[in-house]
């Protein structure tokens, strides 16, 4: 085992997490065996809760957030897990909306690591803390759990419980690596997180990768819903829901979050309002209405996909750092009126595709200000300066900064009211932008 923690006192949330960000976080080692052992010896019962685990490329945590905002809606005590957090740990962490007290993850992080020692496992940054969400919500007894896959979906960590309906938001090329290197390698791998005779969803997905998730819910005997198939969602000033089993529409209020993460979401819904009242029991307290529905779509947003932060100039922040997230930022962007011009903040971690996110984008922005991250991950932005030179961007437009800080203070010095600053590439990024813009609003 490695070092052991003093535990004479009770540690606080702070001592728990540098501790376990010492285990070497940037470190990813899929697999169960680790995980199964340590959730055994904790003994938790989840046999009353329903489960739903959310994969994807991209759109999994927004998915999540609403699906969970819906069924909280509907009556249900609700535990929702999402990975990573912006700016407090709290933040993955939540039930019924609420982020869960710095002391009761505390205390969680004390049994896991108690469970580790006595079974003698080395667990991972994100075992440590999935099994310390499990704990939150199996002693909060929720009537459901929506839990995002932290990367792939077959060896993830949260893949150890058997999910009663697994969405798959997106299939794209990412974390190649280690999925996999083409579509059908990563699709196999998000697809493990559908088990034996349960439902499956999907957003939109290409034809290889749909055909790999219809071949695992056919093996697994499981109820598949297409998203374009089995139903929809159109945008104008509203959102449009299609319900093509039952020829169904719904109008609705427009939604916080992004617009592909909706109609799989509704879908989780309507699945879970018809199909798990006997697990339920009574525990649904009011029908699946719109009125539940726009509740949930008014409400639900998750942070740092495109966040207004800050005015005149308008600030956005947008996690985007893959080329599906890239392509979908784009789309946003190009149907945003503009009086002004639009600058771009960028940092990206080394291991992404950082030539194919900025080829995606460089068309939107009218100037560049690139910034090197500070992590052992963190890309310098001598690359992505000369990534976008070789795309014939103007020299004079592309400005290098080895601190996202001072690039912040440059662009909003640049910028006048009528401009747009969008920070984007990575949650570093973002998250390092943020704490920034606070100090600055303040002076």
């Amino acid at each position: 085992m490695s070092e052991t923690l003093n535990l004479s006192k009770p540690g606080s949330l702070q001592t728990w997490l540098d501790y376990i960000q010492s285990l070497n976080p940037c470190h990813i080692e899929l697999g169960l065996s680790r995980v199964k052992k340590v959730l055994k010896h904790l003994k938790l019962d989840f046999s009353k809760t329903c489960i739903i685990e959310v994969a994807g490329t991209n759109g999994k945590g927004s998915t999540a957030a609403l699906s969970c905002a819906i069924l909280k809606n509907l009556g249900l005590k609700t535990g929702l897990y999402t990975s990573p957090h912006l700016w407090q740990f709290n933040e993955r962490v939540v039930i019924d909306g609420q982020p869960v007290a710095s002391e009761l993850l505390a205390d969680a992080f004390a049994a896991v690591y108690t469970a580790a020692q006595d079974t003698d496992t080395e667990l991972t940054y994100f075992e440590y803390t999935t099994l310390a969400a499990f704990i939150c919500f199996a002693k909060a007894k929720v009537d459901v759990m929506v839990l995002e896959i932290g990367l792939g979906g077959r060896l993830d960590a949260v893949n150890v419980l058997d999910a009663d309906i697994a969405i798959i938001t997106s299939i794209g090329l990412d974390h190649t690596r280690i999925l996999g290197d083409t579509i059908a390698k990563i699709a196999f791998e998000k697809a493990g997180i559908i088990k034996k005779n349960s439902r499956c969803i999907t957003g939109v997905l290409d034809k290889e990768a749909l055909d790999v998730v219809k071949d695992a819910a056919c093996s697994n005997k499981a109820e598949l819903y297409v998203q374009t198939q089995d139903f929809d969602a159109v945008f104008d000033a509203k959102t449009h829901y299609f319900n093509k089993q039952n020829y169904t529409e719904l109008t609705l209020s427009a939604p916080k979050v992004p617009e592909c993460c909706v109609a799989a979401a509704i879908k989780c819904a309507e699945i879970f309002a018809a199909d798990f009242r006997a697990k339920c029991g009574d525990k649904i307290k009011r029908p699946l209405s719109p009125e539940v529905l726009n509740a949930a779509l008014e409400q639900t947003y998750l942070p740092g996909r495109m966040q207004l932060i800050a005015s005149k100039p308008d600030i956005y922040i947008d996690v985007a750092h893959n080329p599906p997230a890239a392509a979908h930022l784009y789309e946003v962007l190009c149907k945003r009126p503009l009086k002004g011009k639009r600058f771009a903040l960028i940092g990206m971690l080394k291991d992404k595709d950082i030539e194919s996110v900025l080829k995606i984008v460089n068309s939107c922005f009218d100037e560049f200000y690139v910034a090197s991250l500070p992590t052992e991950r963190g890309e310098s932005y001598l690359r992505l300066k000369n990534t976008l030179l070789s795309f014939g961007i103007n020299s004079e437009k592309i400005h290098g900064y080895d601190k996202v800080q001072a690039a912040l203070r440059d662009v909003r010095a640049k910028a006048q009211a009528d401009d747009e600053i969008i920070i984007m590439g990575s949650f570093v990024t973002v998250s390092q932008a943020c704490t920034l813009d606070c100090k600055l609003n303040e002076e």
